[in-house]
């Protein structure tokens, strides 16, 4: 639904030459603007006097006071809402992705972007993305939502690819974020709720800086958030009509929840730095948070209705009793189950919930008569600590030594579910096992400026660095993952004759292995895989002239598991006009090894297509499985880029910036998950000969891959105003817009289906604008932001998709300093509460939509992928302080 229209473009035009981003910040606490493209950058540069109006790459710099001014604990939403190339969906039933958000800068996968922490590469999180949009499925990288925005002085995103600098993953980018090393108390409450009256929101954010001794700082941040779940679909069509049909069934009234997870967490950080002498210190940073989410499955219907039929976990199966026949297995998965001489198959009315009194005979349903739904835990530890040494050497080499650990873990607990191979006497909850990311990093940076009669001198920098990773799979508790008796069984009389069916067909048993859902992590895939790379690297920097700069920088890496590689870049900046007019472009080579957690990721999950039942029994197999193998799967290899970018900076005026950078950055053998493979009968002895546990029940299997390679370009346009207005304060313009597109230019076929090609290319949407006004007059404040978002496509197997609209966001808010310590602000997001287009009923889209609820079989009427959520207006009120 579209509330506004875009009604000129020439209004955007006249926008974009009146305002863009006002992005330069200082170091003071928390980074109080400065003037605009001076503020002094440390990311994509060795140098310590670039700043953003200077740089030879586009950078935006971000400060803490802006993070701040926002309705959102997450910094991935906070991002969102600054940069226009940065994306981040909801998931509402997307498994581990609805717990760790995965953002994309540019298009391009989440890890193919570094994130780093005061200069340091942040950790990955524990979890590999498989529930997310094809851009983000397969992607493994840092869950930024574990820094609070209380705890940041500034964040640099440098649009522009920089692994001869940093190393692998920086393809896309980098995210640098500087903690806060100020002394002072600060803090602030917020409450906030959706329109709708649910998803209440609290957060209490803390910092305090405290000096040590004389030559000392350490700065501690916390924030407490508490987040209830949203609900934006209906209930399934099939459970409503159950509920009218049959009064008397436990049938809830909501069969299934789609929207934001309940979350409460707490996080911590803690930087600080203490002087050791002359030009030289000591310093330390780290974290430790927690968070604890919930989210639903889906809802799996008991018995018939009219028009709807019941889950396939509700068929009846059959025990093993009284078997005489000696030498023959039984009661066991893959075995034989015996019934009387004479047995004959009778038709139940399905209609009706079973009792479970027949010994032969059982079925769930005396279970969970009105149905069930699962409910998915996630429980989320991360932690990391980093010190160095750092300092200048009297002849003006500079040296920064330092180390680091970083580890995250995720735990999935279910409940309200079983597993159905295990018969009525399953457990109903399961601890399903953990996934956990360690990662140990070692540095050695060097910089020296060296004078060689140039405008400045030439910095030479270099270094080396030791990185370990590790990964685990952990295992569940054994029945969440059991093979139980009642799979893949067939039935025979005691003489041996087979039990057959009405159409003349053999009677099986075969109910789903593992607790339904998400089966736990077994013996068959859990273990640790781990690998080592160290890395030397030289980068070279300078003014030639006053208006011509340059920067060339080349890396070397060994990896234990992928060999050698090498990277280079290239940058040059012109000033046409001395402070005026500058042009600038890079040239640069990436590279990204797959990790040991993409390597060996594995999982199986159960969705559900329109208008079927039963549930889809879907498995992502590690490319080593002899399964994936069969299939077509390959060994990973690494990643490999070339990039290249220009642009030109503007600064015709005090307070007024603009920049323009095209940007064409090719990506071969990107990783990603392949298309689906549909299992059939044909092939199940296979899968049982190659030691698939769920061979029986297995409906989809897919792996990661190497097999496509893509090219993402697009422009960006960044700028700022700051504008005295009178005696009535100052308006602070900002606008950035970005245009991107992807096409995938080689891929394998057989591999990458035309749907998979499709989700890469148009999930997104190509085009975004934000536009901010902040107008400040003494102890008041008003922000205003519109984000637009072009229109985009979601695309299903079928295939079927549905071209979803651009639509207009605002947001506001106002504050109120009481005096020098205490400040009141109100405010909202998306204060007009639109909402992404709703599915259609159109032939070849994504429906069908039934009458009955408004939302399709599965309930939900919106779609997860929309780059603005589905949630609408949510509004806040928060008081803060400062001393």
């Amino acid at each position: 639904m579209k509330n506004f229209g875009f009604s000129s473009c020439a209004a955007i035009s006249v926008a974009l030459l009146y305002s863009s981003p006002s992005y330069a910040q200082n170091s003071d606490p928390q980074g109080a603007s400065a003037a605009d493209g001076a503020a002094i950058i440390v990311t994509g540069t060795r140098r310590t006097d670039r700043t953003v109006a200077e740089s030879s790459t586009p950078i935006d710099v971000y400060s803490g006071q802006e993070l701040q001014k926002q309705g959102t604990a997450d910094m991935n939403q906070v991002i969102q809402n600054l940069v226009p190339s940065f994306s981040v969906a909801r998931y509402a039933i997307g498994d581990g992705s609805s717990f760790v958000r995965p953002p994309n800068l540019r298009g391009l996968a989440p890890d193919q972007t570094l994130v780093l922490v005061n200069g340091k590469r942040m950790h990955r999180s524990a979890l590999v993305q498989i529930g997310a949009n094809a851009q983000s499925a397969g992607a493994h990288s840092a869950d930024l939502a574990q820094v609070p925005a209380i705890a940041v002085r500034a964040v640099e995103v440098l649009r522009d690819g920089a692994s001869a600098q940093y190393g692998s993953d920086a393809i896309a980018g980098v995210i640098n974020m500087t903690l806060r090393d100020d002394v002072g108390l600060s803090g602030y409450a917020r409450y906030g709720q959706y329109y709708r009256g649910d998803g209440e929101d609290y957060q209490v954010a803390l910092n305090a800086g405290l000096k040590l001794g004389d030559s000392g700082v350490i700065n501690i941040s916390g924030e407490y958030v508490n987040a209830g779940k949203t609900s934006r679909g209906v209930t399934r069509p099939g459970a409503l009509e159950l509920s009218q049909e049959q009064p008397s069934l436990p049938v809830p009234e909501l069969a299934q929840r789609y929207g934001n997870p309940a979350m409460e967490s707490y996080r911590f950080f803690v930087n600080g730095h203490i002087d050791t002498g002359t030009d030289s210190e000591i310093y330390f940073f780290g974290n430790y948070g927690h968070s604890f989410q919930e989210e639903s499955f889906n809802y799996r219907q008991s018995v018939n209705s009219t028009n709807f039929g019941k889950n396939g976990i509700f068929n009846d199966y059959f025990t093993d009793f009284d078997n005489t026949r000696p030498g023959i297995q039984t009661g066991a998965a893959g075995g034989n189950v015996y019934a009387p001489n004479g047995y004959q198959v009778t038709t139940r009315d399905y209609t009706q919930v079973s009792t479970c009194s027949d010994p032969l005979v059982q079925n769930w349903s005396c279970i969970y008569p009105g149905g069930f739904t699962p409910i998915f835990f996630g429980k989320i530890d991360d932690i990391s600590g980093a010190v160095g040494y750092k300092g200048t050497l009297g002849f003006g080499l500079n040296y920064d030594l330092s180390g680091s650990y970083g580890q995250s873990t995720l735990k999935y607990t279910m409940n309200g579910t079983m597993n159905p191979s295990l018969g009525i006497t399953s457990p109903t909850e399961f601890y399903l096992g953990k996934l956990q990311q360690r990662e140990t990093l070692f540095n050695a940076d060097f910089s020296y400026p060296w004078e060689v009669g140039f405008a400045s001198p030439i910095t030479i920098a270099f270094g080396a660095q030791y990185f370990r990773e590790s990964y685990e799979l952990g295992l569940g508790d054994p029945a969440s993952y059991a093979i139980g008796p009642y799979t893949g069984n067939l039935v025979f009389h005691q003489d041996g004759t087979p039990v057959l069916n009405a159409d003349g067909s053999q009677l099986s048993v075969a109910l789903p292995v593992g607790a339904n859902g998400f089966p736990g992590y077994g013996p068959a895939i859990a273990g640790e895989s781990s690998r080592n790379s160290k890395g030397i690297y030289i980068d070279i920097e300078g003014d030639v002239t006053d208006q011509l700069s340059f920067g060339i920088a080349g890396r070397y890496e060994h990896l234990s598991d992928f060999g050698n590689s090498t990277t280079g870049k290239f940058s040059a900046r012109y000033a046409i006009v001395p402070d005026i007019v500058a042009l600038r472009g890079t040239v640069a080579t990436g590279f990204r090894a797959p990790t040991p957690g993409q390597v060996n990721t594995s999982s199986i999950a159960t969705g559900f297509n329109p208008g079927n039942p039963n549930a889809i029994e879907s498995m992502t197999l590690p490319v080593t499985s002899p399964v994936a193998a069969f299939l077509g799967a390959k060994e990973l290899k690494p990643e490999e880029s070339v990039s290249f970018s220009g642009g030109a900076v503007f600064t015709p005026a005090p307070g007024f910036t603009l920049s323009v950078d095209y940007y064409n950055i090719k990506v071969k053998d990107r990783i990603g998950t392949s298309g689906t493979f549909e299992i059939s009968d044909a092939q199940r002895p296979t899968l049982r000969h190659l030691g698939l546990a769920n061979y029986a029940t297995v409906n989809e299997v897919q792996f990661l891959t190497n097999a496509f390679d893509t090219r993402t370009q697009g422009i960006d346009v960044v700028g700022s105003y700051r504008m005295p207005i009178g005696g009535i304060g100052i308006l602070n313009s900002t606008l950035a817009f970005n245009w991107n597109k992807t096409k995938v230019i080689d891929r394998d076929p057989t591999i990458v289906s035309d749907v998979r090609v499709a989700q890469l290319e148009k999930t997104l949407p190509k085009t975004r604008l934000i536009l901010t006004e902040n107008w400040t007059a003494g102890p008041l404040s008003i922000l205003g932001r519109m984000n637009w978002y072009g229109k985009y496509t979601q695309t299903d197997d079928g295939p079927v998709s549905q071209t979803f609209g651009s639509e207009f966001v605002f947001d506001v808010e106002v504050s109120y300093e009481i005096n020098k310590n205490v400040t009141l602000t109100a405010g909202a997001q998306n204060i007009f509460s639109n909402y992404p287009d709703k599915f259609s009923n159109t032939k070849g889209t994504l429906g069908p939509v039934y009458a009955s609820t408004g939302g399709r079989f599965t309930g939900d009427i919106y779609p997860d992928v929309s780059p603005f959520g589905f949630n609408g207006g949510f509004w806040y009120g928060k008081v803060g302080f400062k001393f």
